[in-house]
């Protein structure tokens, strides 16, 4: 008995490691061809390729007890040893399986979008697995977040279905200033930028408050994209709400 089953081990280690590399060189390969269809949108590309991984699998772990010649009885048992582990030591990888297939039936999230995790750790989501999605972050950073998380907690997609985002920069002037002369010259200013947007809205200067120093002002305008890597555009705006005042002779308080 020692011997059969030193022989079932021996031939379960070889063969299952043939079978599960043709698996991982075949799903790999037939998970690049589907995502390579431009043709098909994504949610679908990455629902086909997952699909693709759990069957290949399937037929894998399926070749594997042909060949072993397990009959059904050993797979019923086998399956209930199985449905044992996944209650106790494998639910959180069942749990984040399932989570990754309901993202990708709902399409609340796509390859693209920009997250933020309730914990702060944000990025683009590059990549969903069977058990993990992977974040890129602006610098070099992948961040690999399990799947449930989605589902259980509280996240923000910023670019979702509209990829334009507003923002506003605050600024002061001294009270010396004729304030009425302030929305016009930074909504024109700002209006120029190249990548401030004139729709839905043009850039909206407000007063805020009457601040110890001087006049609060904030102008918000609608951009596309986020605020990050390449597409920085805090700064400049920053820089024209600069130039313009200055060029009006209009002065900042000090401190």
């Amino acid at each position: 008995m020692s011997g059969i089953s030193l022989l079932a081990i021996a031939k379960a280690a070889v063969f299952g490691g043939i079978l599960f590399w043709l698996g991982r060189v075949s799903s790999t390969t037939g998970q690049k061809v589907i995502r390579d269809q431009e043709a098909i949108d994504i949610q679908t590309r990455e629902l086909a390729a997952k699909a693709l991984e759990v069957a290949v699998f399937a037929v894998v772990g399926l070749l594997l007890l042909n060949i072993l010649g397990l009959d059904l009885t050993a797979l019923a048992v086998f399956g209930g040893a199985l449905g044992v582990g996944l209650g106790f030591g494998l639910q959180q990888i069942a749990s984040n399986f399932i989570s990754g297939i309901i993202l990708l039936l709902e399409r609340s999230l796509k390859i693209g979008d920009y997250i933020e995790l309730d914990d702060g750790k944000a990025g683009t989501l590059k990549q969903m697995n069977m058990r993990s999605s992977i974040l890129a972050t602006f610098d070099g950073k992948e961040i690999m977040v399990p799947n449930d998380k989605f589902i259980t907690e509280r996240f923000t997609n910023w670019t979702h279905e509209d990829p334009r985002q507003r923002y506003e920069v605050v600024f002061t002037v001294t009270y010396a200033t004729d304030l009425h002369a302030v929305p016009p010259l930074i909504g024109k200013a700002v209006a120029e930028h190249p990548q401030v947007l004139a729709v839905p809205e043009v850039p909206l200067v407000e007063l805020r408050e009457f601040g110890e120093k001087g006049a609060v002002f904030a102008v918000g305008f609608w951009v596309t994209g986020i605020d990050e890597g390449k597409n920085r555009f805090i700064s400049d705006i920053r820089f024209r709400i600069w130039d313009a005042l200055k060029g009006a002779g209009i002065t900042m308080p000090a401190g």
